[in-house]
């Protein structure tokens, strides 16, 4: 192992959890202290206090929220002025007469909604222009399906069959993270609520982020294979789907509603067969008839 390889290990050995959360914080950590090389290390730093803006930018966007359904008469503070410690007074301020009603101080509420905009900084809040990198995993996941269903129109059928496969298991992924973060966002109706029962509410926000984080962990290593076979020929980008395909995330059956089910094992059953349907077209192996018709006419691979 190499120096990189050790002191990750002995990163994750003095884990007490295993999350998709842990492992990245840990990845990203290392990558910022250098032990990955000059490239990594600045993406991660950049990841990191991208994070911390999104984190920021969407507990400000939490209290202008607050503000418009606590305050009896509150102001339109900018999200630029939030930001500023005179923005912060500001906010306490309004928040006083709400904080006498219910017991409890403005300080308080701000730093609830501080833990609220940390629990769910990796999603954003509702509408956000800055979302977290899980609600940017599901955005590019619709991307990439909506990129895969346009190239699928000039391929043939069993490279066809294949890719409807992994636009039908993004689909169901989505569906269900999307399901996971409505439930989040569902508190942001109701927030004085949701501040009076704070310990419930942020439970249950951080059980439905994490379960978000568990069924799209996976996809992101697979949007970039996708994306970065954007220039190759048709030949290459049929085995980058393969690979996708091959190596789709699993779904726990936990998440799983309904017809859901029934539609994972659909997907499941076609993968155990593609490896021996599909022998001759995966080693690149033509059949005699397809040789002598390729023969007749030049063939450019794009």
């Amino acid at each position: 192992m190499n120096m990189y390889d050790q002191a990750l290990l002995d990163s994750l050995g003095e884990l007490t959890s295993i999350t998709p959360f842990d492992l990245r914080q840990v990845v990203l950590d290392m990558d910022a202290r250098g032990y990955g090389g000059v490239p990594r290390t600045r993406a991660a730093k950049r990841e990191i206090k991208n994070a911390e803006d999104v984190r920021l930018f969407n507990q400000c966007l939490l209290i202008v929220r607050a503000l418009k359904l606590l305050a009896d008469d509150s102001l339109d503070l900018d999200l630029k002025v939030l930001i500023t410690p005179e923005g912060q007074k500001l906010a306490k301020e309004q928040f006083k007469s709400y904080a006498e009603k219910s017991n409890t101080t403005p300080d308080e509420i701000m730093q609830k909604l501080e833990r609220w905009a940390r629990l769910t900084g990796t999603i954003g809040v509702r509408n956000a222009d800055h979302p977290g990198y899980l609600r940017q995993t599901y955005i590019h996941m619709q991307t990439m399906t909506a990129d895969i269903k346009e190239y699928l129109s000039k391929e043939p059928p069993e490279v066809q069959f294949m890719g409807r496969g992994i636009n039908d298991s993004a689909k169901l992924t989505s569906d269900i993270a999307n399901r996971e973060m409505e439930k989040c966002w569902s508190f942001e109706h109701d927030i004085g609520t949701a501040l009076t029962h704070a310990d419930l509410t942020m439970k249950l926000m951080e059980e439905h982020v994490q379960t978000i984080s568990w069924i799209i962990d996976g996809w992101p290593r697979l949007i970039e294979a996708w994306n970065e076979s954007s220039e190759s020929f048709r030949g290459e980008r049929r085995k980058v789907l393969e690979m996708i395909y091959e190596n789709l995330p699993i779904l726990p059956k936990s998440v799983l509603i309904g017809d859901q089910i029934d539609k994972l094992n659909g997907i499941r059953d076609t993968q155990k067969g593609w490896v021996k349907a599909n022998t001759d077209w995966r080693t690149e192996q033509l059949d005699q008839e397809m040789l002598g018709r390729l023969t007749q006419f030049k063939m450019v691979d794009q």
